[in-house]
């Protein structure tokens, strides 16, 4: 329920994906920049931020399901989608042409 509630509102698979790529990226950057008087907290902080990564990629994989069962949830979406997969066939052509 919850998921197809998110794919009605548009959210995209790949905000979610790009979601835990970036709280990876910050639990990184919270345990470096962690100071010497207590560097627990850094650590803490690091780790809690890194749990959600795998919440995102679960729920970017459920929106991922229920994109490929029912479309996209907007025309707008869909549009833009089509786009990308043209630009990505056209270069990929081009690759091809040029070996």
């Amino acid at each position: 329920m919850l998921f197809r509630t998110l794919h009605r509102l548009g959210l995209p698979s790949d905000l979610a994906y790009g979601a835990g790529i970036v709280s990876i990226a910050g639990a990184i950057i919270a345990w470096a920049m962690r100071n010497e008087k207590n560097p627990a907290n850094a650590e803490r902080l690091g780790i809690f931020i890194g749990l959600w990564a795998p919440t995102f990629m679960i729920i970017g994989n459920a929106l991922q399901q229920q994109e490929s069962r029912h479309g996209m949830a907007s025309r707008s979406m869909e549009s833009a989608a089509r786009n990308l997969e043209g630009v990505a066939d056209s270069s990929r052509q081009r690759v091809e042409a040029v070996r």
